[in-house]
């Protein structure tokens, strides 16, 4: 597990500390929590010159930073790192971050070897590359291994021009063991006494193709192969999923393809640190269950829309976000899918959606979410030739999900759940978002740490 920008975020009391003159993807269990750029295709202040930087180094944590190991484009920082969130529990251990700038200074490649503890998995490691030629392309490639069950390898690929601007190509590969996989049962009205505890053995490829219809218009081909197996989990305080929900479709494993179609309308300024504009994504998908014994097909339906709005000259960026997730096929008297695995349904909770539940908190045929978060810049200075920003962003998290559809309004309302919260987020422009993001509900408080922003 890859918990890096826990430590970047601890360093920057030194990167940041004031002078005294100043006295500032959507399915079920999703692979375990590396950080690794989201499935989403995801504001700007002033420089500082580098006389006001040489002013500044007067202050003892500017000559801290200025004695790590440095070496032309390259910029080595050993780093604690610590994390928690409520699926996994706590870990701890260290890491070294290395960072390579092109000549502008912006950052294009990290590369993170990292040990790391939890209680549930023992000791660990991993060996993390991240790279960003541009904007518009991108690539990771991870592998981490622990003691106890916990390991895996995840490769992607992403050029959103390809072609000369043309087309769009992406690739992605895992197969990985999650220990720490959820499940409490299919609706909104569940609670924390039906959680259960499984490892998912996952493999998934996922092949996409698309063609620029226009500057903001966007055709893409999905093709999607996603194998998984349920085994008993690491959490030996919480029920086995098997044995709790021995009948629920996908228990005993399921090989599913999907082909997908998807229509993008993006008029936003940036892929990655986007500061104004609208990002509407329509998906429809037909899916197969391979497995013998097990033929089952079904549909699926979803729509991500956001808008972002800059104010206050652009130090503010106020975004909001709908996202609808369903699947569509027979449905059985209890209202669930019949023969849809519950790992195919759609879920809430996690770090793009219900900030304040762990992953995969709520299950059902549908789900609906709100999203509404203010990004405001704080502070911006030039490190080591890079350009780094901090902000803080409050934001409120809206959602629930159903099984057969909304029969009326009252019972609509009546189990959405709402997550305030705040984030911080360290960035380092104009490739690198690190964050972290503390929610409360109805389960209590929630802490998520990540790679770039959660939409």
């Amino acid at each position: 597990m890859l918990i890096f920008w826990v430590g970047i975020l601890t360093i920057q009391a030194l990167l940041f500390a004031p002078s005294p003159a100043d006295a500032e993807d959507v399915y079920g269990p999703s692979k375990p929590q590396q950080v690794v750029p989201s499935a989403q295709d995801n504001g700007d202040g002033g420089e500082v010159s580098p006389k006001e930087l040489a002013d500044d180094l007067g202050h003892p944590a500017e000559h801290a930073l200025k004695s790590l190991p440095t070496k032309s484009d390259y910029t080595v920082i050993p780093l604690p790192a610590f994390a928690y969130n409520r699926n996994e529990g706590y870990w701890a251990g260290g890491l070294t971050t290395i960072l390579k700038a092109n000549s502008k200074g912006h950052v294009e490649d990290i590369w993170a070897p990292q040990y790391i503890y939890n209680q549930k998995v023992g000791h660990g490691g991993s060996l993390n590359y991240f790279g960003y030629p541009s904007d518009t392309e991108q690539y990771h490639a991870l592998v981490w291994y622990a003691q106890k069950i916990d390991q895996g390898v995840d490769l992607g690929y992403k050029n959103l021009s390809a072609g000369g601007g043309r087309y769009i190509l992406a690739a992605d590969f895992a197969a990985f063991k999650n220990p720490f996989a959820r499940f409490f049962g299919f609706g909104s009205g569940t609670t924390e006494a039906q959680e259960t505890n499984f490892t998912s053995r996952e493999l998934l490829v996922k092949l996409t193709a698309g063609i620029n219809l226009t500057p903001d218009l966007v055709l893409m081909l999905t093709e999607r192969y996603h194998n998984v197996r349920v085994d008993d989990g690491v959490v030996t305080s919480l029920p086995s999923t098997a044995q709790q929900f021995p009948t629920i479709p996908g228990i005993q494993g399921a090989q599913v393809l999907g082909h997908g179609l998807t229509l993008r309308y993006d008029t936003r300024d940036a892929q990655l640190m986007p500061t104004k504009g609208s990002y509407v994504n329509v998906l429809a998908e037909f899916n197969q269950n391979l497995t013998p014994g097990d033929e089952n097909r079904w549909g699926h339906m979803a729509l991500d829309a956001r808008h972002l709005i800059p104010h206050s000259s652009d130090q503010m960026v106020f975004v909001s976000r709908f996202l609808f997730n369903g699947v569509f096929g027979q449905i059985e008297n209890t209202g669930t899918s019949l023969g849809v695995p519950f790992y195919e349904q759609p879920t809430l909770g996690g770090e793009d959606t219900l900030r304040a539940f762990g992953r995969g908190r709520y299950t059902g045929s549908w789900a609906v979410l709100a999203n509404l978060e203010e990004r405001v810049t704080v502070l911006n200075k030039t490190m080591f030739d890079h350009d780094i920003h901090l902000e803080i962003a409050p934001f409120l998290d809206m959602g629930r999900v159903g099984q057969s559809g909304v029969k009326a309004a009252h019972l609509f309302f009546k189990d959405i759940q709402f997550n305030p919260g705040a984030g911080i987020r360290l960035l380092a422009k104009p490739t690198v978002v690190g964050r972290l993001d503390v929610a409360y509900g109805r389960d209590g408080a929630n802490v998520f740490v990540g790679l770039d922003y959660p939409f």
